[in-house]
């Protein structure tokens, strides 16, 4: 369910963005940069952003704040060395008594540990959460995730059952739960926790929702039944799990006309369109696929902006344009530098 796990709560907290500005120790009117700074990283502009929050410190705006969004900065950027000083910075100024900006940095400064490597600051700070906030659902599933890169199983089952008897209706949490299992090599036990949500919960799913479930349980066949009946046209997540499901069973024609179904009737969406060209690529209609890519990339600054620039550049080298690709590559590693995979495809195409 999600893309990117740089940390669980960021949706949960970004609520509290503007009302920190606002707040700002009573210096609303003089945090220009740092506002500009706040929207430009939802535009996910990373590299002007940091430019807007270096200029708040040259303007002597809020400090806590400023240091915060650089952090954020950093993080967008791959940067987690540069984030963790940041955030760590910014909480040197914090007051007496902990406020919702306090925790969200604390969770983005654990984020960062784990980027990093550094589990055990990671477990550390969720820890310090969970002892001052007994029911922090996001606090406890992080920590698990922490567990399982650290090969403590157990531990991680006990944090997971916490966050899942806190929100025992939270279908996201658990799917999201076991996607963190699978990746650890723990498939099968995390099945065992979807098989239970779709046995305990069954008369009040959705279709939609179980076709999910299915989905993750990779029975694609009921996954299909269930999300052909839940599928409107007008919803991107089912779409995308639809699609998906028809490319497990082998069915790329008909994934690829889901996609374009729902891009037909919807506005633009980077996910889809993102999809979309995957899609094409295995069916090797590389230059329908650079098309989709093309159309998504074209949206701007999106959550899926890296991997369609990423996707561009292999449709490009699939058509033969390697001039193009080589190009594409340079710009892109200018932007995210730390990206293995896109390295060792700089090294291939070099040879061409």
């Amino acid at each position: 369910m999600r893309r990117e796990k740089i940390t669980h709560v960021a949706a949960l907290v970004s609520a509290f963005l503007t009302a920190a500005l606002l707040a700002g120790c009573g210096k609303e009117a003089e945090n220009t940069n740092i506002s500009k700074g706040m929207e430009l990283l939802e535009e996910y502009d990373y590299q002007a952003a940091l430019e807007s929050f270096e200029a708040a410190i040259v303007y002597e705006e809020d400090d806590q704040l400023l240091y915060r969004g650089e952090g954020l900065a950093y993080m967008g950027l791959g940067d987690y060395e540069s984030a963790k000083e940041a955030f760590l910075k910014s909480l040197t100024y914090a007051g007496s008594g902990l406020t919702a900006l306090e925790y969200d940095t604390n969770y983005y400064l654990a984020a960062a540990h784990m980027k990093l490597g550094e589990y055990g600051d990671a477990e550390q700070i969720y820890t310090a959460i969970i002892g001052l906030k007994k029911k922090e659902v996001d606090a406890y599933y992080l920590r698990a995730c922490v567990f399982l890169k650290e090969n403590r199983y157990e531990d991680a089952i006990a944090d997971f059952e916490k966050a899942f008897s806190l929100e025992p209706d939270n279908l996201e949490l658990v799917i999201d739960a076991y996607a963190e299992m699978q990746a650890a090599g723990y498939t099968e036990e995390g099945k065992v926790y979807l098989s239970e949500l779709m046995e305990s919960k069954e008369k009040s799913l959705k279709d939609s929702e179980k076709g999910m479930i299915y989905y993750y349980l990779e029975d694609y066949d009921n996954a299909r039944i269930y999300l052909d009946s839940a599928v409107n046209g007008d919803s991107a997540e089912t779409s995308l799990i639809l699609g998906k499901t028809y490319e497990k069973l082998g069915d790329m024609n008909y994934a690829a006309v889901v996609y374009q179904t729902y891009l037909d009737a919807n506005a633009p969406d980077a996910a889809i369109y993102n999809s979309l060209g995957i899609c094409l690529m295995k069916q090797e209609k590389y230059s329908e696929a650079l098309d989709a890519f093309e159309a998504g990339a074209a949206l701007g600054n999106t959550g899926y902006l890296q991997e369609l620039k990423y996707n561009l550049i292999v449709a490009n080298e699939r058509l033969g344009n390697f001039a193009s690709a080589k190009t594409m590559m340079n710009e892109y590693l200018s932007m995210y530098p730390d990206d293995a995979n896109a390295k060792r495809e700089a090294d291939f195409l070099s040879t061409r």
